[in-house]
């Protein structure tokens, strides 16, 4: 758990400056240092004991290549609120709505997609330590933004 919370933390990090302009190579830079000590993660604690590791690995990029798709997407809608923050008008605030709704629903649909076809593939326990591992950081991740950055107010 402790490679948990540092991952998180270190994702945190990036977030929190993120309001100033980051390039495209950045992103990729921080996408690929998050999956990579993702990987180890799910190393540890994911049991391929008597399973298809390879279909399982097959799989889990498969679905890596899929969630920092929608990652981009999401570092670039905090991005834009971020550099709006406190200046939103009604419209700009809605549209924002718009984006972020469809993508939590995406980033929900992706892992449960994956989760089973990784049962079919390896097993349910395997499966469900998929699950609740890509939870529990996609869930810490989201706390801590939501909980460093300003709730949306009126434009002044």
């Amino acid at each position: 758990m402790k490679k948990l919370t540092y991952l998180i933390a270190a994702f945190l990090v990036f977030n929190l400056s993120f309001a100033q302009d980051t390039s495209a190579e950045e992103i990729e830079l921080v996408q690929e240092l998050f999956g990579s000590e993702k990987r180890a993660i799910i190393e540890d604690n994911v049991d391929l004991t008597g399973v298809d590791g390879v279909a399982f690995w097959k799989l889990y990029d498969e679905y890596e290549a899929q969630r920092q798709d929608l990652g981009k997407a999401k570092l670039d809608l905090l991005q834009r609120y971020t550099t709006k923050q406190g200046a939103l008008t009604n419209a700009q605030a809605k549209d924002l709505l718009m984006e972020a709704v469809p993508l939590r629903t995406s980033e929900d649909k992706l892992i449960l997609n994956y989760t089973k076809r990784i049962e079919k593939a390896t097993s349910a326990l395997v499966s469900v330590q998929f699950y609740q591992i890509e939870h529990y950081i996609s869930d810490g991740i989201r706390f801590a933004i939501l909980n460093n950055i300003d709730f949306i107010q009126d434009k002044k």
